[in-house]
């Protein structure tokens, strides 16, 4: 939470200092905003280093193996702070996603094959935003685009293990465990434009890109005795491009 409370705090700050005189000529200081959002990761497996037990020495490091996250979908809602016509000050927040992780190529010389599952699991993010954005145009134009950029959190959570892969591994008598993917702060960029319906009501569309990676472990154990057999870490590249279709309401 200390990287989330840093990337809020200049933000918070930044709207603070207009608090006290910032509206919009029509007097509007806050416009809110529902939707779905479409979330495509772009990234591609990043390779996979062993460790012998949680200490030892580590195997040749294996590049043609890998975790990529697959596309996912959410309701999001998106709150901008007015500080004038053109400027404003946001927080994107929505329902965290669950993404499937899709594994790739082949780890313990072959013996655990990630290629031959669907999905190596699957994990829910929290992902929260703050964003600085200008608008084009006047205020009583229908159409208004718009260019921003803001800081991601994310945040990972509840991750399990496919069944499928539970299966197999115990067939060979060993289990995955102890999978941890590591929290990231992430730079944002999005343009997009609002289409005003009434003076209040407005239809919004915007396309992110969020250059977004983080970092994965996981232990393999033997199921008889317990003890760790190799530790496996692997930098997971999403970098996703969102897109968002909502609508919303000026106060």
């Amino acid at each position: 939470m200390k990287k989330l409370t840093k990337a809020l705090i200049p933000a918070a700050l930044f709207a603070v200092s207009f608090a006290t005189h910032a509206e919009t000529s029509e007097g509007k200081v806050l416009a809110v905003s529902a939707g779905w959002a479409h979330i495509m990761p772009q990234g591609t497996k990043q390779g996979v280093s062993t460790q012998v037990g949680s200490t030892g020495p580590y195997l040749p490091f294996t590049p043609s193996a890998g975790f990529e996250l697959k596309d996912s979908d959410t309701a999001e809602f998106k709150f901008d702070y007015l500080v004038d016509d053109n400027v404003s000050l946001g927080l994107i927040v929505g329902v965290p996603p669950t993404f499937d992780i899709k594994g790739k190529g082949q780890l313990l010389g072959g013996a655990l094959n990630l290629d031959k599952f669907s999905k190596v699991g699957d994990v829910k993010v929290y992902s929260p935003v703050v964003t600085g954005k200008y608008t084009f145009g006047a205020v009583n134009n229908k159409l208004r685009p718009y260019v921003g950029a803001g800081l991601m959190y994310a945040h990972f959570s509840n991750f399990k293990l496919d069944s499928a892969v539970v299966s197999d591994t115990a067939s060979k008598g060993i289990s995955i465990r102890n999978v941890k993917i590591d929290d990231a702060v992430a730079p944002v960029a999005f343009i997009g434009a609002d289409y005003n319906i009434t003076k209040n009501w407005f239809a919004t569309a915007s396309v992110s890109y969020v250059h977004l990676s983080t970092n994965a472990k996981l232990d393999v154990a033997n199921n008889v005795t317990g003890a760790t057999l190799v530790t496996g870490r692997s930098k997971i590249e999403i970098n996703p491009i969102v897109t968002y279709l909502g609508v919303g309401y000026r106060f």
